[in-house]
């Protein structure tokens, strides 16, 4: 059955979890948290403190979003020191299985998000938003925070990156598979082929059925991030065909609800309902396609008097989503029971 949840959740602070709670929402997933340390790897005994306080506010940790960058660094990059940080990264996938966090969602992008504006006033009424350009960009316009990004390398070769990513998880997914971890895969964000000479894997529909081609794990699948796929080229389309092909096998793993104004190569993000698609048109499609995993609020706008986070919007978005998952799940009710609405 698909859920809700808290996502984005970057620590384990009593105001977002007692939030949840109170607003009937028992699930959470992390990215990137600054509360765990991450010394090259995930350490055990830090995950399990990280989960015991998850704990204390009895809410299940749905996921892990994001492997550090120099985690896996060398990896993406075929460069001296990825045997090591490959161990490393295998230790990591155990430590999550032993402490019960069941899905690393992840990237395969060294250069990362690329934004030529993080705070446009492009949104209603001037709400503050994150936006590409990619004529800005070539003029060398990066308005990202550093994550630890790559971007003093050049790959003009995308079967480079390729052959990295089948090193990378041939080697992860067994451990995947003993320690109970599923892998989900997110697009490349903004979905070019290539940016200032590095080249970028995931950017259509396509470039998932080829990855799912050279996998045979049943521990791996989908990051949907349905902002990413809105903004490919053909828009909105992208994200039913990805919800079509890949959902009735259960390749979506989790879910992100945002939004574009716009395509590659030049969009701006912007509240739900005012983008490329209707929300209730995916939310729809993704029950109908059979997708049982769990969906959150991704990137949102910034507006007057909101905390960095952006709790208030996220709450928005969350109650706009439940909503729809409420009339969809009373619609198809009534329909079974030959009820009237």
């Amino acid at each position: 059955m698909m859920r809700l949840a808290f996502g984005q959740i970057r620590s384990v602070d009593r105001e977002t979890m007692m939030n949840a709670r109170q607003l009937g929402i028992d699930r959470v997933q992390f990215n990137l948290p600054f509360d765990l340390p991450a010394d090259k790897y995930w350490k055990y005994d830090d995950l399990r403190d990280f989960m015991d306080r998850c704990r204390e506010y009895g809410v299940t940790v749905e996921a892990m979003e994001n492997l550090p960058i120099p985690f896996y660094d060398h990896i993406m990059l075929g460069e001296p020191g990825r045997e090591e940080q490959m161990d490393n990264v295998c230790m990591s996938i155990r430590n999550l299985g032993r402490a019960g966090i069941p899905v690393l969602g992840y990237h395969f992008s060294p250069s990362f998000v690329w934004r030529t504006e993080n705070h446009a006033p492009l949104g209603r009424y001037g709400a503050r938003v994150q936006a590409f350009d990619l004529a800005r960009q070539m003029q060398g316009v990066d308005d990202m925070a550093d994550f630890g990004q790559r971007r003093d390398v050049l790959i003009p070769d995308v079967e480079f990156l390729w052959e990295n990513f089948a090193w990378f998880m041939e080697r992860a997914l067994p451990v995947c598979e003993e320690y109970g971890v599923t892998m989900a895969l997110h697009p490349d964000d903004p979905p070019l082929p290539s940016l200032s000479g590095i080249a970028r894997l995931f950017t259509s529909v396509e470039s998932y059925r080829r990855a799912e081609q050279m996998i045979a794990s049943p521990n791996w699948g989908l990051l949907l991030c349905i902002g990413t796929f809105s903004s490919m080229a053909g828009g909105a389309r992208n994200i039913f065909d990805a919800i079509r092909e890949f959902g009735p096998r259960k390749r979506i793993i989790y879910a992100h609800m945002r939004d574009v104004v716009g395509t590659v190569p030049r969009f701006h993000e912007c509240f739900l309902g005012q983008g490329n698609f209707d929300p209730f048109d995916v939310m729809l499609a993704l029950r109908q396609n059979g997708f049982d995993g769990f969906i959150v609020s991704d990137h949102v706008p910034a507006i007057e008097g909101d905390t960095d986070w952006g709790h208030r919007v996220r709450y928005a978005d969350t109650a706009y989503m439940r909503g729809l998952m409420e009339a969809i799940d009373h619609f198809e009710s009534r329909n079974e029971t030959g009820g009237n609405l």
